[in-house]
């Protein structure tokens, strides 16, 4: 799945780069000639391929990665190499594997950025050379994982959290009418079914002692199945308040970088955007030094809660502050009379972005990390799921913050005469 989805992708960023007219920026009839290219198939694959790129890319790491408990009484070992002396413990390789792609993620990362804002600065209106070098990159990275493919251990296939949440309600609807407390599996004796939500314990429980086959006709479930599906189930609403944080970051990606494009001169966009990544890391590095600890320290339990709390309010300013700057450049073109000009540049600068980028940074790093950290501690198997969860949520906020926005300008268009 990672292969194909690499060359879906590839293969949509060069569908975009032919479908570039003449290669350089887009004239004012640009929407109308990409109509008649190959734009929106390559924007289809673009899309396909980097979601399916998510569930794999974290299945992979996290099958290579995974670290071995040692037992309490192992003692590790000294090992010797040259001059150096080490000591190795079960599972010690595995964090050093740990580390070293932490490390390699980190300077590929920072290549990529310094990369982007090069070619940004130097080739501005070559769109089709900024597909055609991602294209590459990405069919080289391509070309790099399947050279070390012979040498990457066994994938194990396991089912998804929500497959199991499915499995145990349709096991547990069938046999509605037993009662779990007797014919538990004999695999679940040394397990116990909480009293919460109790409608889903019959699907733990076997309606024929001697049929051993049931499971595979999702008629039985284990009690951790049931157990995990109880915890999904829970989550559930303080997950939905979560999508609020896809839509702002959604403002951001579309936007304010909308309002950026629409100034005169000032701060270049990419400068305002390396602002807002340095602003994400520098919060939520300052929180977890500053309050993180303390509050885990006195309840653990609320920690991630707190940390979402904060970077929705920093959301609200955020917005606050993108309303009050919009309604300063709407009043600038309307001060020149180039308020029915669709392409007019206001005059002002775009300097004036700069704050709500640092709070739309300091949303990511602390509703953002937060997000992810609340489903690790609770989605089962949460290293292989937990980026997973928090991009589904963000999708549905990106989804439901279009739908907004064609609200607000249907009403705006319909009562003020202005979009």
């Amino acid at each position: 799945m990672l292969i194909l989805s690499s060359l879906l992708y590839s293969a949509g960023l060069f569908l975009l780069a032919l479908s570039v007219p003449g290669g350089e920026g887009c004239p004012s009839n640009c929407f109308k000639e990409l109509k008649h290219t190959s734009f929106w198939e390559g924007l289809t694959l673009v899309v396909v391929g980097g979601a399916a790129q998510v569930i794999p890319l974290c299945a992979l790491s996290f099958e290579q990665t995974r670290v071995a408990k040692s037992p309490e009484d192992c003692e590790p070992a000294r090992v010797q190499v040259g001059c150096f002396r080490f000591t190795v413990k079960i599972g010690g390789w595995r964090y050093f594997l740990q580390k070293v792609i932490r490390w390699l993620l980190f300077v590929f990362l920072i290549m990529g950025s310094l990369t982007s804002v090069f070619c940004f600065f130097f080739y501005y209106d070559a769109w089709q050379q900024h597909f055609v070098q991602s294209a590459v990159a990405i069919f080289i990275g391509l070309l790099w994982f399947l050279c070390g493919f012979p040498f990457y251990g066994p994938r194990r296939l396991q089912p998804s959290p929500l497959s199991i949440m499915l499995r145990t309600l349709i096991a547990a609807w069938r046999k509605r009418h037993l009662k779990y407390q007797i014919n538990l599996d004999e695999e679940d004796q040394n397990h116990s079914l909480t009293d919460h939500l109790e409608l889903l314990n019959s699907a733990a429980v076997k309606e024929s002692p001697a049929d051993d086959n049931l499971r595979t006709r999702w008629r039985l479930c284990t009690v951790t199945e049931v157990e995990q599906t109880k915890l999904l189930l829970d989550i559930i609403p303080m997950s939905a308040t979560f999508i609020v944080y896809g839509m702002v970051k959604s403002l951001g990606n579309t936007f304010f970088i909308e309002q950026a494009d629409t100034m005169r001169g000032g701060t270049p966009l990419v400068l305002l955007q390396l602002i807002q990544l340095i602003s994400q890391s520098a919060v939520n590095k300052g929180y977890k030094m500053v309050l993180g600890k303390r509050i885990q320290r006195i309840k653990r339990q609320y920690s991630d809660g707190v940390k979402i709390g904060i970077g929705m309010l920093t959301s609200i300013l955020c917005c606050a502050v993108a309303s009050q700057v919009e309604s300063k450049r709407l009043k600038a073109l309307k001060k020149k009379g180039l308020l029915d000009n669709p392409e007019a540049k206001a005059p002002m600068s775009a300097s004036w972005l700069l704050l709500q980028f640092i709070f739309l940074g300091a949303m990511e790093g602390l509703a953002g990390d937060g997000i992810l950290n609340f489903f690790g501690h609770y989605v089962p198997d949460s290293r292989r799921y937990a980026p997973v969860f928090t991009s589904s949520l963000t999708g549905f906020g990106t989804i439901l913050s279009i739908g907004f926005i064609a609200i607000i300008d249907y009403y705006s268009r319909f009562r003020y005469k202005e979009s």
